[in-house]
């Protein structure tokens, strides 16, 4: 039996969340949304995600503080998606951690595509 990919996107944007997930469905990839920085840490450590897909600023916290702390205290061993618009494409200290950074605006049949192609990389 084939295990499901399992996709987790956060963002504190619900218009943008919800859209991606329309578009992530539309593929038949399984998608779970967050769009607050303390259920997003507690939905990864409850839950088996391939791949996390974060905002790079949020409310309560960064994609960075998301990526440091799953990575520092769990056993995750998916893939890191950062999605922004404010980080200068040079800065490796803002990007690292991350499997991949995707700069704003963002189309999200590019952005499945991708996810696609780094689900690839589990089998």
């Amino acid at each position: 039996m084939t295990k499901v990919p399992k996709i987790l996107y956060v963002d504190d944007e619900e218009d943008l969340v919800s859209l991606a997930q329309s578009f992530f469905e539309d593929e038949n990839l399984l998608i779970d949304i967050s769009t607050d920085f303390q259920q997003a840490l507690e939905k990864i450590h409850a839950g088996d995600y391939d791949v996390v897909i974060t905002d790079a600023k949020m409310p309560k916290g960064s994609g960075q503080d998301l990526v440091k702390r799953v990575r520092s205290s769990s056993k995750f061993k998916g893939k890191f998606i950062l999605v922004t618009g404010n980080i200068d494409p040079d800065d490796s200290e803002a990007q690292a951690g991350f499997d991949l950074v995707i700069y704003k605006p963002i189309h999200f049949q590019d952005l499945v595509d991708k996810v696609k192609h780094l689900l690839m990389t589990f089998t």
